[in-house]
């Protein structure tokens, strides 16, 4: 009876291991928001590293042990975000463009290298600018068993944060014209 068990244990889990290594490892995680502002009063929020502590989740509040470093120019191509806390974990971000069409950011989460890919896109129009916030990246093996939550997690995180970096470009006073 016990060998039976044992082999029992030992096919569920190699089936598992299976079925781990078959789930789709990659997410992708997508949020809009519209911000009454234009381009270019977006960009400097989100092209500046540091500025992210005003608008984005991942801040004190959420691990007051974080260590954060920054490194690299202020703002734009090459500014760099490092992090280590018990909540957020290790991980680091670069930016790899910034224009008004947007900011692209590679990241290195729970790794040295980088994992994921992410876009703010910013779409001008007569009521504001439409700000999509993309992530994608890929999970180590068996990492498709997580996939969905992550997924979900990522996108509370991103409506909260494209929420809070709304509010803060647009209680902004807008820019004087020259006399």
């Amino acid at each position: 009876m016990l060998k039976r068990v044992a082999l029992l244990l030992i096919v569920v889990v190699i089936v598992l291991g299976v079925i781990g290594l078959l789930l789709p490892r990659t997410w992708h995680v997508e949020r809009s928001v519209r911000i009454d502002a234009t381009p270019d009063r977006v960009l400097p929020f989100v092209a500046n590293l540091k500025r992210w502590q005003d608008w984005a989740v991942w801040t004190k509040a959420m691990d007051p042990k974080v260590v954060n470093t920054w490194g690299g120019p202020e703002e734009g191509v090459g500014a760099r975000w490092q992090w280590l806390g018990p909540a957020m974990g290790r991980g680091a971000m670069t930016v790899t463009a910034a224009d008004l069409t947007g900011v692209s950011i590679d990241e290195a989460i729970e790794a040295d290298e980088t994992n994921a890919h992410g876009r703010f896109s910013f779409t001008a129009d007569s009521a504001g600018t439409k700000v999509t916030w993309t992530d994608d990246g890929t999970l180590p093996i068996m990492g498709g068993y997580f996939r969905g939550s992550i997924e979900e997690m990522l996108g509370k995180n991103f409506e909260k944060g494209l929420e809070g970096l709304k509010a803060l470009v647009e209680r902004q006073p807008l820019p004087q014209p020259l006399p």
